[in-house]
């Protein structure tokens, strides 16, 4: 038996053990020696299997201390695919990918906002917004401004799994988009379409709010694909 496939049984062995509640959340794994005992294995299958564990999320690693077990989130899990996926997303046809599966989630996430965000929901938005004004000279503290407003959307529903998606994909997409040379312009008006889109949520208005967001978010990759074209590069 080769160390990939040992190690691989290994780990399902041990994350077993995390799902049964044998090895609890914070406690300590076996020592490397005890683990090379039970499975009779070398340390370096015993060091591969704790590898694998952590890319589950199902270990926390400092260094020179024994790795704990760590209680796995959606996020964290979702991140790990997200760190894969970035060799998909880094070109061109893969980033439109993404950007179309924004577009319906996003889509779909403002529509549900129009019935049931709370006047909290609604108030921490118009922040963002209010703060993006404040940011219109530092690209930086907008567009952090910016992934807050849409964040909230992906929060209303209450259903982690909108949240981990927007955390792993449309924020890292959001972040590390090339901005467009019409900087200025482009985020003014990215601004005001914000405060549109608040517009409709108050006004109970599905479709117009949909509406507004489907030519924000094809205006704002629009622009992204065309200075990429132009040789801007892609992060």
């Amino acid at each position: 038996m080769n160390i990939e496939v040992a190690s691989h049984q290994i780990a399902e062995a041990l994350a077993a053990d995390v799902r049964a509640g044998t090895l609890a959340p914070g406690e300590m794994f076996p020592s490397e020696r005890d683990l090379c005992g039970r499975f009779g294995v070398g340390r370096n299958v015993v060091r591969s299997a704790i590898s694998n564990l952590q890319a589950m999320g199902l270990v926390e690693h400092e260094r020179g201390h024994r790795p704990r077990v760590a209680a796995p989130n959606l996020s964290s899990l979702v991140a790990n695919v997200s760190d894969a996926a970035r060799f998909f997303f880094a070109g061109t046809e893969g980033r439109a990918h993404l950007e179309q599966a924004r577009l319906f989630l996003e889509t779909s996430l403002v529509r549900h906002a129009v019935h049931h965000a709370t006047n909290a929901h609604i108030g921490r938005m118009i922040e963002a917004i209010a703060d993006c004004d404040a940011s219109l000279n530092d690209q930086t503290a907008f567009r952090n401004a910016d992934v807050r407003f849409h964040r909230v959307l992906a929060e209303i529903p209450g259903n982690p799994i909108f949240v981990a998606l927007h955390e792993a994909f449309v924020e890292r997409l959001m972040k590390e988009r090339v901005l467009p040379s019409n900087f200025d312009r482009y985020i003014r008006r990215s601004n005001e379409e914000h405060k549109q889109i608040v517009g409709a949520l108050l006004d109970k208005d599905a479709d117009r709010a949909e509406s507004i967001m489907k030519e924000h978010l094809a205006r704002n990759f629009a622009s992204h694909f065309r200075d990429a074209l132009a040789g801007s590069g892609t992060t």
